[in-house]
């Protein structure tokens, strides 16, 4: 039992959510096989979570402290600020423009009922900025530049990954947009580039952790 309180101890203190490529993955699915989504509707919820991506990075960096007194980065902070806003803003506009050719044969009957999924992703990524951020500390040694470039390098593959798809695939194969099993292989490889990175960000959180506590020993 202590050590089942541990693990669940140890995965609370990881600096990025663990579970959220789970729980995106989890709300999708139940999209195409309970409410038989098309590729349109799990488009829009890309779109949708490349801007929640955003904003909370937007947010980590903000509330990143590095270690140091919050005057001391307010200027480093303006300038990254700006500039993250502006490449956010241009990440969101070529994650719509990438894949809008996939509405071209009108609306799909699942965006009339996406807002619970919308919602609901939302609320995940909220609790995972409380509980993976601010509540267990991880904002007072955060930098505010790896914050922004970590997801700005995810974005980026997360886009090459999507224009793939929806500027060569489906062109080439129109009958492909509504098959169920490429809606299924899209998720699912998706999923598998988002579990990557939050397995690199747990080993390189390791490694810092490590790192200190060798230059405590030699202390």
């Amino acid at each position: 039992m202590p050590d089942n309180l541990s693990r669940l101890g140890s995965l609370a203190q990881q600096p990025k959510p663990w579970w959220i490529p789970f729980f995106s993955l989890f709300i999708i699915l139940h999209g195409i096989l309970i409410l038989h989504w098309d590729l349109q509707p799990i488009i829009f919820m890309f779109w949708w979570e490349v801007i929640l991506m955003v904003g909370a990075a937007l947010i980590r960096m903000v509330f990143a402290l590095n270690g140091q007194p919050v005057q001391h980065l307010i200027l480093q902070k303006i300038f990254l600020l700006m500039g993250s806003i502006v490449m956010g803003g241009v990440m969101i506009m070529f994650a719509i423009v990438f894949s809008f050719n996939a509405f071209q044969e009108g609306d799909s009957k699942g965006l009339s009922t996406i807002n619970i999924q919308t919602n609901t992703m939302t609320a995940g990524y909220i609790v995972g900025l409380i509980f993976h951020y601010f509540r267990n500390g991880q904002y007072k040694t955060a930098e505010p530049w790896t914050e922004m470039i970590k997801t700005f390098v995810h974005l980026l593959v997360m886009l090459a990954f999507l224009m793939v798809i929806t500027m060569h695939l489906l062109p080439a194969f129109p009958a492909w947009n509504k098959a169920k099993w490429v809606a299924i292989a899209v998720v699912i490889v998706k999923f598998c580039a988002d579990w990557l990175f939050t397995r690199v960000n747990l080993v390189q959180q390791i490694t810092t952790q490590n790192a200190t506590q060798n230059e405590s020993k030699n202390i």
